[in-house]
C-alpha cells in the first residue's frame, strides 16, 4: 500500500500509517515548515517536498500511484481563537486547490484521511471537501474523536474524515454522509491509563524533581496563577490539550503536572489536603479525571512540586512511539512548538485500521 502525506509536520501521520498497516510505504511527504521538515527527515530519513501543496498538477500527483492520503492542513482557518475565515483565509488556499486537482487525476487514491481542529466541521472548506470528494465516487464518514476515546489520557479533541473511492465501502455503511462523536467501534472501548505510564523515569510520587529542575513551575507563576492553572498527579487520567505555547506561557496552553501530589482518600478529604514528613502532599481530586480540585490550605499549595511536561512526555501522550527523537539542534520551545501543531497518532491509527477493513 502506497501512501502520499500532505501537511506531513513532524510525522504523527507516519506513524500512523505503520502501526496500522505494517506493509503500507509513504513514497511523498509534502509540507513548507523548514523545522517539521528537518525532524521528519531526522527520524524516517526522507525528505519532505519543501513547496507550496497547492500548486502540485494532477499528473505529478498520479505519478505518486498513491493509495491512501493523508492530509493535516494548517488549522489557523478554523481556531476559536483566530479569524475563523475559513476557506477565506490565504492558508486553506493550498488544501482547497489540491482538492481541486482530484477532479482530473488518472490514478485517484482509493483512501484519505483528514485531519484539523474542531470547528473545520462547520467551516466553508469542510463543505467543499466533502462535495469534491462525493462528485469523484468516494463515500465519506466523519468523525469527532479525542485520545481519551481511545485510552490515552490527554484532551485533544479533532475533527476527521475518511473517505473510500467506490466501489469500496466502509464496515457501518449506516454511518455514511454523517459527522460522529466518538470512534468507529474496533472492539472494546478502552478505558484511559494514568499519566504515570506516560511520564519520564523519575517522575513518579516518591521521586524529587531534581531530574526535571528545569522543567519547575517558578514560584511567582505559581503565586499568580494557581487557581487557573490545570494541575493533574500521576495518577490522573485527562489532561489539556496542549498547545505551542506550552512553557512560554503557563496559563492555558496545557496541563502542570504536581510530581508529589497523591490522591486523598475520601475519609480523609476535607478539601484542605496535606503533607507528611516526606514530602508528600495528599490533595483533594476530581473522581472523574482524578485531577486536583481546589485546595483551601495555602500550606498545601505550598508544598505542591509543580513542573511543566517535558517535550518527551507530550510525544508519548501523543502516542509517538520512543523511537521517536528530535535533533540535537531543536531548541526546546520549537519541540514544544512542534509537538502542539501535531496530531494523536493512537487516535488516527485506530481510524485507518477501521477505513481500511473490508465491507
Amino acid at each position: 500500500m502506497r501512501a502520499a502525506e500532505f501537511y506531513s509536520g513532524i510525522g504523527g501521520l507516519h506513524y500512523s500509517l505503520l502501526q496500522a498497516c505494517s506493509e503500507a510505504e509513504v513514497v511523498a511527504a509534502f509540507d513548507i515548515n523548514l523545522l517539521a521538515n528537518k525532524v521528519y527527515e531526522h527520524n524516517f530519513g526522507m525528505k519532505p517536498g519543501q513547496y507550496d501543496i497547492g500548486r502540485l498538477k494532477a499528473a505529478e500527483l498520479d505519478q505518486l500511484e498513491a493509495d491512501v492520503w493523508l492530509l493535516s492542513p494548517p488549522c489557523q482557518p478554523y481556531t476559536r481563537q483566530g479569524l475563523q475565515l475559513g476557506s477565506q483565509d490565504a492558508r486553506a488556499v493550498s488544501f482547497i486547490n489540491l482538492l481541486e486537482k482530484i477532479d482530473a487525476m488518472k490514478c485517484r487514491p482509493k483512501f484519505l484521511l483528514v485531519e484539523n481542529v474542531v470547528g473545520f466541521e462547520t467551516s466553508s472548506t469542510r463543505f467543499c471537501l466533502v462535495d469534491t470528494l462525493e462528485k469523484n465516487g468516494y463515500v465519506t464518514q466523519e468523525y469527532i474523536v479525542s485520545p481519551l476515546d481511545v485510552g490515552v489520557p490527554y484532551s485533544r479533541t479533532r475533527y476527521f474524515c475518511l473517505a473510500k473511492l467506490n466501489p469500496l465501502q466502509f464496515k457501518n455503511r449506516d454511518l455514511n454522509g454523517q459527522i460522529t462523536h466518538g470512534p468507529p467501534a474496533l472492539g472494546d472501548p478502552e478505558e484511559a491509563q494514568p499519566l504515570l505510564h506516560f511520564l519520564e523515569s523519575g517522575s513518579g510520587s516518591d521521586a524529587g524533581n531534581d531530574e526535571h529542575s528545569e522543567y519547575s513551575v517558578k514560584g511567582a507563576t505559581k503565586d499568580k496563577y494557581f487557581d487557573a492553572l490545570d494541575i493533574v498527579t500521576p495518577y490522573s487520567k485527562r489532561t489539556c490539550c496542549f498547545t505551542k505555547s506550552y512553557f512560554k506561557f503557563a496559563k492555558g496552553t496545557g496541563s502542570i503536572l504536581a510530581v508529589n501530589a497523591i490522591p486523598q482518600r475520601d475519609e480523609d478529604s476535607t478539601g484542605q489536603g496535606t503533607v507528611d514528613q516526606d514530602g508528600k502532599v495528599y490533595v483533594p481530586i476530581c473522581s472523574e479525571s482524578g485531577n486536583i480540585e481546589k485546595i483551601g490550605n495555602a500550606e498545601t499549595v505550598k508544598h505542591l512540586d509543580l513542573r511543566y511536561f517535558t517535550p518527551r512526555e507530550i510525544a508519548n501522550l501523543h502516542s509517538f512511539p520512543q523511537a521517536f527523537t528530535f535533533p540535537p539542534d531543536i531548541t526546546r520551545k520549537q519541540r514544544y512548538a512542534l509537538l502542539g501543531n501535531s496530531l494523536s497518532v493512537a487516535v488516527v491509527e485506530h481510524l485507518l485500521k477501521y477505513m481500511f477493513q473490508g465491507d
